[in-house]
């Protein structure tokens, strides 16, 4: 079953906010007046070189972060245009409303996303990494 007209709105806002939000802090980042990610970006004439190597390490990192979700918010738009959003890939069932307006990217029942989380725990002995 579809979602509602309702939902599909709100879900579509909330994703395309956040996708607006998330390249505006990327593009701060990379094209500002004070670009934290490139060449020397963090190395000053006196400054402590591994220290630069780490917070260059952190920015690349965080942009890593921030371009897996946007694959993610894109991931969940254009389920939501070909119908396919709020359905879990897992399983096939009906995602939670509450879920979907809470996390809009999510891709899994509550069931399955518990049952993933304790097959990563017995694997890895760690629990996932949000």
């Amino acid at each position: 079953m579809p979602i509602s007209p309702q939902l599909h709105a709100d879900v579509e806002r909330k994703l395309t906010q956040s996708r607006e939000d998330l390249l505006g802090a990327v593009r701060a980042r990379v094209y500002g007046d004070d670009p934290a990610i490139g060449p020397g970006a963090h190395t000053a004439q006196n400054e402590d070189r591994p220290q630069a190597e780490m917070i260059s390490h952190n920015e690349e990192h965080l942009a890593d972060h921030e371009s897996a979700l946007l694959h993610e918010i894109d991931a969940a738009l254009g389920r939501l245009e070909s119908g396919g959003y709020g359905i879990c890939v897992e399983c096939g069932r009906e995602i939670a409303e509450q879920r979907l307006l809470a996390t809009p990217t999510v891709q899994t029942c509550i069931e399955c996303q518990e049952r993933l989380e304790k097959k990563q725990m017995r694997a890895t002995g760690r629990p996932p990494q949000i």
